[in-house]
């Protein structure tokens, strides 16, 4: 501030005007340089808002990328008797679950072991000393009643606290005198888990004699039931391990019939899903990779050949044939899942019903990965992001398992040991892997590879989200992100720059007004001089 007082003090310039102006125009350069940071840091939140709406998307592929995760099966029961209301079993499936109608009747349901005492007149009441021996299946413990915990109450938390399947509380039975019973129950059902319990003492001279009198007023036993007319016992009434993929829960004693069949309703959820977030992926990226003819204006994206490549690769995803299937239907389209001008899918829910009528199985080859093999000595395991689908006939030459493209005679070992084996590295079957019970040879028939839409889009979305496998769309955000600190140092350096030639620039025009100053003060000097000569000569 100091310098800026004697601005144009002498030259009567505005000096501060000039130097702001210069400034200005050395400045320049960070300007654009600025600019062109904003517009690389716009294209680095796209890139990172990209990543996270694939993230999301690939949660929702993940979904029905798979036959397990795509197949949905519900479990319905029917009493024998229409007319009956009886809720005889409930049903809960998993994926596991196949199609199929089995005949039940129940029997009995199991149930758990339950002792009551007599009556007390209360909860504190004391008993005498003595020792509780509880037994539950082939589990017994023996219990101390001391002066600690001679008590209906004691008993209640001594029974608790043994760590045995059993439980103790009260019951009020609402008599005149003595209303307090301990009631004990098994926490587990079955035969298996009976309940036993005595409280005794030493009486001397006649041996035992029980402190507390217990009635079992239920005794364990399993649940009894026939399933397509085998015989089945259990120790509950949830049964998990009878059908294959269904928790059966029986509720009551009746008959009548268990029927599974494909939950359309959830498939058709599960494919709607993937079209909406297909679809919502799709506008966001038309969005980023926009051009508008009349104002010239583009997406953040525009012309990014990785998002050009991701978004044609989605579409060639949804149209293209998926190969390996084993019905009529090898395109989405067939299933009335069709591509818009925009990229965009939308769905005929008449065809997709139909074709979900027809043949589920092979509606979820067009979405999941699937498998199968035409020989019993062949067991498919898995498969790696290199193997591409399709069928691969086995031989076994030498000991040695080989595999070949079907349609080829050009077989090639496959590696591994023991009985797994994967095939070979640089092959269409690279990390097919399966385990072959014989390495006798001869012919093992086919294993059949199916990669539906959902599989091969997790596939892309992976490449592109997991950091660990620096697939294109992290190597553009690494390459913003380093073009940005570039810019950021640039930045620095020039305003470094500006800052030294300002206070150049500041320092010469003080010079001048000092300079200008002397040479003021040497003019009024000699004209005095002057002056006074003149006036000398004339007289004056």
């Amino acid at each position: 501030m100091a310098q800026t007082a004697i601005f144009g003090i002498n030259s009567n310039l505005d000096t501060g005007g000039i130097i702001d102006n210069l400034i200005k125009l050395q400045r320049s350069p960070i300007d654009i340089v600025e600019a062109k940071r904003a517009l690389e840091d716009a294209k680095l939140l796209s890139f990172q808002d990209l990543r996270s709406r694939l993230q999301t998307f690939k949660g929702v592929v993940n979904s029905l990328n798979t036959e397990a995760r795509f197949l949905s099966t519900k479990g319905d029961f029917t009493n024998t008797n229409s007319t009956d209301t009886n809720s005889v079993v409930s049903l809960s499936t998993s994926s596991q679950a196949s199609s199929g109608t089995f005949s039940l009747v129940v029997n009995n349901l199991a149930r758990e072991t339950k002792l009551v005492s007599g009556g007390f007149a209360s909860t504190s009441g004391a008993i005498s000393q003595g020792t509780m021996n509880i037994g539950v299946g082939t589990n017994s413990i023996s219990i101390t009643i001391d002066e600690s915990n001679n008590s209906l109450d004691g008993l209640r938390l001594a029974i608790n606290n043994s760590g045995l399947d059993v439980k103790a509380s009260f019951i009020n039975d609402g008599s005149a005198t003595d209303p307090i019973r301990l009631a004990v129950s098994g926490t587990k059902s079955g035969e298996d888990n009976n309940v036993t319990i005595g409280v005794t003492n030493f009486l001397f001279g006649s041996g035992t004699g029980n402190l507390v009198d217990f009635t079992q007023t239920q005794s364990a036993q399993n649940s009894s039931f026939f399933l397509d007319g085998v015989a089945i016992s259990k120790s509950g009434n949830v049964v998990s391990d009878v059908i294959d993929g269904t928790v059966i829960t029986l509720e009551s004693a009746g008959s009548g019939t268990i029927t599974l069949s494909s939950d359309t309703d959830t498939i058709k959820d599960k494919i709607q899903g993937y079209v909406d977030g297909f679809n919502e992926l799709m506008l966001h990226l038309n969005s980023e990779l926009s051009l508008e003819t009349e104002t010239g204006e583009t997406g953040v994206l525009f012309a990014n050949f990785t998002i050009q490549n991701l978004q044609q690769t989605l579409r060639e995803t949804a149209s293209n044939q998926i190969v390996g299937t084993d019905g009529d239907f090898e395109y989405l389209s067939q299933i009335g899942i069709r591509t818009l001008s925009d990229g965009t899918l939308s769905i005929d829910d008449g065809d997709l019903t139909n074709a979900l009528a027809k043949n589920v199985g092979n509606v979820s080859q067009l979405f999941s990965s699937s498998s199968n093999t035409t020989s019993s000595a062949v067991t498919f395991v898995g498969f790696t992001n290199n193997t591409r689908p399709g069928g691969y006939d086995i031989r076994v030459q030498n000991g040695v398992p080989q595999l070949a493209t079907s349609g080829s005679t050009t077989f090639v070992d496959a590696v591994g040991s023991g009985n797994f084996f994967a095939g070979a590295d640089g092959t269409d079957a690279e990390g097919l892997n399966f385990r072959i019970a014989s390495l006798s040879n001869g012919s093992y028939g086919k294993i059949t590879l199916s990669i539906g839409v959902a599989q091969i889009t997790n596939r892309i979305l992976a490449n592109l989200t997991d950091a660990s496998l620096e697939g294109p769309l992290e190597a553009e955000i690494d390459t913003a992100t380093e073009t940005i600190a570039d810019f950021d140092e640039t930045i620095t350096q020039l305003e470094e720059r500006v800052v030294l030639f300002e206070e150049n620039l500041r320092e010469r025009f003080t010079n001048l007004e000092v300079i200008l100053g002397r040479l003021n003060s040497q003019r009024d000097a000699f004209e005095q001089s002057i002056d006074g000569i003149q006036a000398l000569f004339s007289g004056k």
